[in-house]
């Protein structure tokens, strides 16, 4: 049968102007394919319409082309798919004259097939017998799809039943064993296909299984960031609940700690995760239990704990007995502390708070020789604590220095370095040390440690009676304290800071208790150090009992004392017939003078004796008559002592020629050549004989004899100008070192030396002939004058010359090498004011021993040997630093001999060595008077070192180039910058125990003024020359220019050396002659028994 549609416009819509067919709702869906064309049925009653197709969410319109798309009235608009599809509604619209038609809406709806994604959940199912499988499949597909499941068990396909329930869900109810295996759910749209899998494991009972082995110990370093995991590997159904033990009981929470039932986490592992600790996994079903431990090491760093809680630097007492610790903590424990040392001067700047690290050359502690000695260590170990001390004993504090302690184990090491400071702690002292005297320069010095006490500042102590008494060390808040109207003046040597109150020109006003007060650093607490100031009033010098006559016989002997009294203490000079009384054979003087005694009295001993005591404040004398009595009568000791003297020395006489006639005899130019002997090549010969087997190098220094201009040599001094010629090519060049140029050695001709220039000659010379045109301070020249005419001597050049002399011995300490004749006509002035250092006569390489200990007699320069040198004959870096104070001595007092009225015999070695120093110099300030006191102190080791002269000096020489000074007509204005806390400040002299000038009637005391408005006077402090025939003569011979060899002819030593003769001249009135008088005399020096 066939059916026919036909469709007939109706007439009526036309009528009404209705050219869509109306829709009985409101809208309708269209469903679409892609891939094929879609009808939108949006019919017409009128044929011929032009009809377009509008789509919303987007706005758009088709037209149609009547080939992929267009309009019919009987089925509606034709388009493809893909023009649609992204179209939400879609509507038909047309136009009839002026008025626009549109037909119902149609909702678009997209029919596909894809299927995306299909997933199958759980993936991994694990069960017991007799539990339910719940497997979900789940399709991810396009709109409209229609999709079908199907399962299958291991390759069966699965069929719905009692047991099992199938659809997108797969359902077994008590699962056997049969049921493991793995299942899949296969998804199709009828175009499509996709399948997932899931596995099945049933077991037959619940259980926990851990894997073994397992490892018991877990050995971790402690780490900052990193994580350790320490994993838990074990076999379980179902998944157990767990719990972590740490030492038997439960874990606390902890953000770095992450407990998890297969692993333990620990994020950035510290020392206090030590531990042992234990898992424990619980089977939920049957409440099984398995356990497993490990014990938890965690490897520490060594630290060691002072570095944290102590300071840096130790300071102790000198002399005490201190014990460094070191505590180092760590795990493992470290086994042992290892100690090193390093002394201040391998690091010299360790204290000023550079960098420890840059401090090489540590040594271990066993190597003390020369510092600290050390007395034992003591080391304890607490493995419980898991720490070691270790205690380093010091016997006696005597030098700063440096230690070091160390500790390490397998995971890294620690150290700490100790600045081992020894202070002398505060100490206040009065200058001149004994009582003074009214009208003498007094000093209270205040010393500190600077790394202990600061903030130092003089009082006077108010309302305290002379006759109480108080302790040296008070508190400062128990008294009253006023500030002093005196100037104060602070200087810093090492760590020791100094604070000086200066009182010029004591006076009674200036009695009275004085109060250092000073600030500790870390307690902040004031201590005051009380000094109190007695003054003896000034007392002209008198006899206390007179001289009488006296008779003595002939041979026999008799003293005649001479009791003075007097402030200050009076000087003694005894004359005998206005003829000055010298020591000699048979006649001695003691007791400061005071007593004369004459053994074997001889008829011209006879005469009028003079006891004359003077002061500053005046003279007296008094006199006696001796009377000899008897006759000269020579007994048989008296002839025989001659006799057998002559008969002795004859025989050593013949002896001596015997000897001297089987050998040649040595010349003078062999005995210095003796001094001169150095080694530097072999090991097995001594010192003393190795002169020989020093190298000269001719290619090197030799110099063409012919182009030499020769004013002189002598033949007898040959070896010792060779042996100093090996000497000077040892010690190498340096600024202040004569600096050899070159040498004739070669046979056919003399031997000739060639070295530095130095067109002013000896300093000693030339500071003398500078006396008359010295001037503390440089004057300023305008641009118009010229600067060249001023040729005058001032502080900073003589400053300066100590600075070079202090930097050439120096360098000479540094090559191992002892000078042994430090003076004055020993040092070269070239141009431009360098110094060199010449006369290496005496010089000795120590380079093996250090401690060198000269033997044998010999002429030597006793006014500038140091004690241990006179008594011991020991030469050493030390003594030559006690001969730069004499050197020092001569050039602030412009070339002056030392010890000036002093005659250098037994006595004076005697008081040398028992404290006795020289006055200051007339051109030395404070500064520089107490570094002669430093270089002069009695045992070496205290003096400071070539390497602390040159700094204190150049310092002193930086402050002294800051002195400005103005001539304004006839005065001078000095600026003076100095380290005070006041701004106007002076200077005096220092007072130690001195040697005595000659006495004089009347003295010149010297003046010290400050800054101020009235003229300023030249400081002179008026000495009293003893002047030797080296100082006698010096003044008025040419000066030498050049180099000055050790190898003088005896008659230039003569003045220098102790075996001069004495020869004191004096003519002195019977009566005491007035204050203004003065006494001339010439002294002459004998040779003491050293």
């Amino acid at each position: 049968m066939i059916l026919c549609r036909v469709f007939v416009p109706t007439s009526s819509y036309a009528q009404e102007k209705v050219p869509f067919v109306p829709s009985e709702k409101d809208y309708e869906v269209v469903f679409i394919r892609e891939g094929q064309r879609v009808v939108i049925p949006c019919r017409g009653s009128l044929e011929n319409l032009n009809v377009t197709l509008h789509t919303k969410y987007p706005n758009k319109e088709l037209h149609p082309d009547g080939k992929d798309s267009w309009w019919d009235a009987r089925t509606g608009f034709t388009v493809p798919s893909h023009l649609i599809s992204y179209a939400g509604v879609v509507s038909c619209q047309t136009r009839i004259g002026n008025e626009t038609f549109k037909s119902p809406l149609y909702i678009v709806a997209v029919v596909g097939y894809k299927i995306y994604n299909l997933s199958l959940t759980p993936v991994e199912v694990r069960l017991s017998v007799g539990e339910r499988l719940v497997l979900s499949c789940l399709a991810h597909t396009e709109l409209n799809v229609g999709i079908e499941f199907n399962w299958t068990h291991s390759g069966q396909a699965l069929v719905s039943a009692q047991t099992i329930s199938l659809s997108n869900t797969l359902i077994v109810e008590n699962v056997t064993v049969d049921h493991t295996g793995e299942y899949t759910c296969t998804a199709s749209s009828g175009q499509m296909e996709k399948s997932a899998s899931a596995f099945l494991k049933v077991y037959e009972k619940p259980f926990i299984d851990i894997e073994e082995p397992w490892l018991k110990v877990w050995e971790v370093n402690v780490e900052d960031q990193k994580s350790t995991q320490i994993p838990v590997k074990y076999l379980a159904y179902p998944d157990p609940s767990f719990k972590w033990l740490k030492n038997g009981l439960p874990l606390k929470e902890d953000y770095r700690i992450k407990q998890r039932s297969d692993a333990l986490i620990i994020r950035g592992v510290k020392e206090i995760d030590a531990g042992n600790y234990t898992i424990v996994l619980i089977n939920k079903i049957t409440k099984e239990e398995q356990r497993r431990s490990f014990q938890l090491l965690v490897n520490v760093p060594p630290k060691i704990i002072e570095k944290e809680v102590a300071v840096d630097t130790d300071v102790h007492p000198y002399g005490s007995s201190p014990t460094l610790r070191c505590t180092a903590r760590g795990f493992p424990t470290p086994a042992l502390i290892h100690w090193q040392w390093m002394s201040k001067e391998d690091c010299p700047e360790a204290f000023s708070e550079i960098p420890l690290k840059k401090c090489t050359g540590w040594r271990d502690i066993t190597n003390s020789s020369g510092h600290n000695p050390v007395d034992r260590i003591v080391t304890d170990t607490d493995h419980a604590q898991k720490k070691i001390v270790s205690s380093l004993k010091i016997k006696k504090a005597e030098a700063r220095a440096l230690y070091r302690c160390m500790a390490a184990n397998k995971v890294a090491e620690d150290s700490r370095i100790i600045l081992f400071h020894v202070t002398r702690g505060l100490e206040v002292s009065m200058l001149p040390s004994n009582e003074p005297v009214e009208e003498d320069h007094v000093a209270l010095r205040c010393r500190a440690d600077k790394l202990i006490y600061g903030n130092l500042a003089w009082f006077r102590v108010a309302n305290i009676s002379k006759s109480e008494q108080l302790a040296s060390v008070q508190p400062c808040r128990s008294l009253t304290l006023q500030p002093p109207s005196q100037s104060v003046l602070a200087t810093q040597h090492g760590t020791n800071v100094t604070l000086e109150l200066l009182l010029p020109n004591a006076s009674r006003q200036d009695e009275g208790l004085y109060a250092c007060q000073v600030q500790n650093i870390k307690t902040k607490e004031r201590t005051c150090l009380l000094r109190r100031l007695s003054l003896r009033g000034l007392e002209a010098a008198r006899v206390v009992n007179n001289l009488t006559d006296q008779k003595v016989n002939i041979s026999a002997t008799i003293s005649l004392l001479c009791d003075v009294a007097g402030t200050p203490t009076p000087t003694v000079v005894w004359t005998k017939n206005n003829h000055t009384v010298v020591e000699g054979s048979g006649v001695i003087l003691s007791q400061q003078n005071h007593v004369l005694t004459i053994q074997r009295v001889k008829k011209e001993d006879s005469g009028l004796y003079t006891c004359t005591a003077c002061n500053s404040r005046g003279c007296d004398t008094s006199q006696a008559f001796l009377t000899t009595e008897g006759t000269e009568e020579k007994t048989n000791v008296e002839l025989i002592v001659p006799i057998g003297s002559v008969v002795i020395a004859m025989f050593f006489w013949l002896l001596i020629v015997f000897v001297i006639r089987g050998r040649k005899r040595p010349n003078g130019g062999d005995l210095k050549a003796g001094y001169l002997s150095m080694i530097l090549d072999s090991e097995d010969m001594p010192m003393d004989e190795q002169c020989e087997r020093l190298t000269y190098d001719a290619n090197k220094w030799e110099f063409p004899r012919e182009r030499l201009k020769l004013e002189g040599a002598t033949s007898s001094e040959y070896r010792a100008l060779m042996s100093e010629l090996k000497i000077l090519i040892h010690i190498g060049h340096h600024l202040n070192v004569v600096n050899l140029l070159g040498a004739c050695t070669r046979p056919g001709g003399p031997l000739m030396v060639i070295v530095e220039y130095c067109k002013h000659g000896n300093l000693s010379s030339y500071l003398k002939s500078k006396r008359g045109e010295y001037s503390p301070y440089k004057k300023w020249v305008s641009a118009e004058e010229d600067s060249t005419d001023d040729d005058h001597l001032t502080m900073e050049d003589l400053i300066s010359y100590s600075f070079q002399v202090a930097k050439g011995m120096e360098f000479l300490s540094s090559r191992k090498c002892i000078h042994r004749d430090l003076a004055a006509r020993n040092i070269l002035l070239s141009e431009n004011n360098v110094v060199k250092i010449c006369d290496f006569g005496l010089a000795r390489d120590v380079y093996k021993d250090p401690d060198y200990v000269r033997k044998g007699d010999a002429r030597l320069p006793l006014k500038w040997m140091a004690p241990e040198t006179i008594f011991d004959r020991v030469y050493t870096t030390q003594s030559d630093v006690w001969s730069f104070g004499v050197l020092l001595w001569e050039i602030f007092s412009l070339g002056a001999s030392p010890y000036p009225g002093v005659c250098i015999d037994e006595s004076f070695c005697r008081r040398l060595k028992e404290g006795t120093r020289m006055r200051p110099p007339e051109y030395a300030t404070t500064e520089i008077y107490q570094t002669m006191l430093d270089c002069w102190l009695d045992r070496p080791t205290d003096r400071p070192t070539f390497a602390e002269l040159v700094e204190h000096l150049g310092n002193l020489l930086q402050a002294s180039a800051q002195q400005v000074c103005v001539d304004l007509g006839n005065s001078m204005i000095a600026v003076v910058t100095l380290l005070s806390e006041q701004s106007e400040k002076c200077s005096r002299p220092l007072s130690v125990k001195m040697f005595e000038d000659i006495p004089v009637a009347h003295s010149s005391v010297m003046v010290s003024v400050c800054d101020s408005t009235n003229e300023i006077h030249k400081p002179h402090f008026q000495l009293l020359r003893c002047k030797s025939k080296e100082s006698l003569a010096s003044e008025s011979s040419n000066q030498t220019s050049g180099y000055q060899s050790g190898y003088h002819s005896d008659d230039t030593d003569t003045p220098i050396y102790a075996n001069e003769e004495v020869i004191m001249k004096h003519n002195m009135l019977k009566k005491p002659p007035p204050p203004s008088d003065k006494f001339n005399m010439e002294i002459r020096y004998s040779t003491p028994p050293v």
